[in-house]
Parts: structure tokens; sequence; C-alpha cells
């Protein structure tokens, strides 16, 4: 059995070729793909928070529009 060292295999091309060929196959290709699920999941959690917080200032804006109507008197819809 041949044993092999750390500086055996810090010399040997044919090591940092498949280094290399493993970084790009794993970092890039297959981080290219989650990226994009990431990403649709991100857009969609911000489309949820945008429409929650569009709700919640209609919300505040009819009550503030409820205590105005209320406050002067008026009998008519604004």
């Amino acid at each position: 059995m041949l044993a092999e060292t750390f500086w055996d295999l810090f010399k040997s091309l044919p090591h940092w070729e498949f280094e290399l060929f493993l970084m790009i196959l794993f970092d890039v290709v297959i981080g290219y793909f989650i990226w994009g699920v990431i990403k649709r999941h991100i857009h969609k959690d911000d489309k949820s928070i945008e429409e929650t917080i569009r709700e919640e200032v209609d919300a505040r804006f009819a009550e503030l529009m409820k205590h105005m109507h209320e406050d002067t008197g008026v009998d008519h819809e604004i």
C-alpha cells in the first residue's frame, strides 16, 4: 500500500485538477440551481410581507378616516 503525504498531493497536478473539478461541480453548478430555488422563496416572502404591510396601512387609514368622520359630524362618505 502506497502512503501519500500532504506534500505528495500538494505537488500533484492531477490532484489539483480533480479539486478544481469538484469545486466547479458543487460550488457553481449545484449552487446555481439551489440559488434559483432560494431566490424564488425570498421573492415569495417579500410579496407576502408587502401585502401584510399594505393591509395594515389600509386598516389604519380606514380607522383614521372613521375617527375623522365622527369628529367632524359630516354625514357623507369620503
